[in-house]
């Protein structure tokens, strides 16, 4: 009968480990040939759960794909399961080049969201401090004929109306 490993060899175990997905990210990060269509294809709906978790722990690591890839983490920031993930991945990003190519990403979808869209993408501006743009996504909300997106809209300009209302009367 074998003995069960301690406490602290399990703990090295895993210490171990970390090493090892920390030395493989950084060989991925700095030899693959195209990092970012490995990386979409594990951000694809048809990938699995542990392809999606890895590209979304790698790009809130080490952000140089996320610009190109924004499309797709926009698209999983309003869904159930990797809303979180998306937008830490997104916020990496850095803001120099995040608000300008957030904006259209945001604004073209809102013609065929719903009350639960507006809430996630409101959601994903405030983590990110976009507030002009989520001053115009309330705004936009307002003129929808939906009670939840109403809510949204009155609920984010209480959070957060004065970030974006105090740069437009300055």
């Amino acid at each position: 009968m074998s003995t069960p490993p301690s406490d602290n060899d399990l703990w090295q175990s895993f210490v171990e480990a970390k090493r090892e997905m920390h030395r493989r990210q950084a060989e991925f990060y700095q030899h693959a040939q195209d990092r970012s269509e490995v990386l979409k294809a594990a951000l694809a709906a048809g990938a699995g759960a542990w392809d999606q978790g890895a590209a979304f722990d790698f790009l809130a690591a080490l952000s140089a794909d996320g610009p190109a890839l924004l499309p797709e983490l926009v698209g999983w920031s309003t869904s159930h399961k990797w809303a979180l993930a998306a937008r830490q991945a997104i916020d990496r990003i850095p803001r120099d080049q995040l608000l300008h190519l957030l904006e259209p990403l945001i604004l073209d979808r809102l013609d065929s969201a719903d009350g639960d869209d507006y809430q996630r993408f409101a959601e994903l501006l405030a983590h990110v401090e976009a507030w002009e743009l989520l001053g115009r996504l309330v705004a936009r909300a307002l003129t929808i004929d939906d009670p939840h997106t109403h809510q949204v809209a009155e609920d984010f300009t209480e959070l957060y109306g004065p970030m974006w209302l105090s740069r437009q009367n300055p």
